[in-house]
């Protein structure tokens, strides 16, 4: 009859919640972690969650008794696991068939994600309920877990639980930076490689990949012949880059979050204008799919041949056209005076 009871007032409590149940007698729960993507285009670090249960409570249970600890749950993704639009869930395994409970009764616990330090990942900062039935076995005379409930606390606060299906949700956030260069004016080399320094700072606090890649432009190796770069860091230094006219670096999945500032070598004394870099914002921070910074450098000079190329076919109608006319008096003053 208690067994009865017990079962019948943790069925009670599931339809009450109008929560999904998670896990059958004795056994483990479990719930929901989706990691997605931000942008498609985008590659995910490998991450491991954390979980924690904390501020247990009971009731309907015997007088004086104290929740047990339930240990922290982890769920870990390899890199590039997650994905875009819906993303990527996996289950997270609640260990409870080896937790002793020392009486029958409904044990609530807070279920919260412990926020790490991987760049470009944002934590959820939802709380969880769960509520764990347990009941008494007459037969092996023990407690074992009869029923396990998981819903959010009144987030929204119209006075009633939350349910949400999946729990956990984490999103990766990370763009690309783009470097091209333009040279203009009559004078302007297209051939000419110019000395581009990009710096890249991180957040406090959080951990970076030691590298990020790097596509398209080009390095000088040794003052003349050009090579390719493929990584830089974000460490707060300084790391320079070479373009001529219409080529384009692109640094690629980093994180939201990320400064950068984009400078270039002085050419105004090879008779270059000062070197006009034009950014997406005035913040300078990676926090959309795609930026693009852009370089143009002019030089404009006056051809001292006398002549401007451009007008050398009017001028040359132009003394033509006189030549044309004194040949022609010319000859009607002769016909005059034969």
């Amino acid at each position: 009859m208690k067994k009865f009871m017990s079962l019948l007032l943790a069925l009670l409590l599931v339809a009450s919640l109008g929560s999904a149940a998670f896990a059958e007698a004795d056994k483990d729960a479990s719930f929901g972690k989706t990691y997605k993507l931000e942008n498609a285009d985008t590659t995910s670090p490998a991450e491991t969650f954390t979980f924690k249960f904390s501020n247990g409570q009971v009731t309907d249970a015997a007088e004086g008794t104290v929740a047990p600890e339930i240990p922290d749950a982890t769920v870990s993704f390899a890199g590039g696991e997650a994905s875009a639009d819906t993303g990527f869930t996996k289950d997270v395994s609640v260990a409870l068939s080896s937790i002793h409970w020392p009486s029958v009764g409904i044990y609530t616990y807070d279920v919260k994600e412990v926020p790490g330090s991987t760049p470009g990942v944002t934590y959820s900062n939802d709380t969880l309920k769960m509520k764990v039935t347990v009941a008494y076995d007459d037969q092996t005379q023990t407690y074992y877990t009869a029923f396990v409930t998981m819903s959010l606390v009144d987030a929204d606060g119209d006075g009633q639980t939350d349910v949400k299906t999946g729990a956990f949700e984490n999103t990766y956030s990370a763009g690309s930076l783009a470097v091209t260069k333009t040279v203009t004016g009559n004078m302007g080399d297209r051939d000419k490689y110019f000395a581009i320094t990009v710096t890249l700072t991180g957040e406090q606090g959080k951990t970076y990949a030691s590298s990020y890649t790097v596509s398209g432009g080009s390095k000088l190796t040794d003052g003349t012949a050009a090579g390719t770069t493929t990584s830089i860091s974000v460490d707060g230094k300084s790391h320079t880059f070479y373009l001529k006219h219409g080529e384009t670096f692109t640094i690629e999945n980093l994180p939201y979050g990320v400064t950068y500032t984009v400078a270039e070598a002085d050419y105004t004394t090879e008779g270059y204008e000062e070197a006009e870099i034009i950014f997406p914002d005035q913040n300078k921070k990676i926090d959309t799919a795609s930026e693009t910074v852009g370089i143009t450098n002019n030089k404009q000079a006056t051809v001292d041949t006398g002549i401007v190329l451009d007008s050398l076919p009017y001028v040359l109608l132009l003394v033509l056209s006189i030549g044309g006319a004194v040949l022609f008096l010319l000859k009607r003053r002769s016909s005059r005076e034969s």
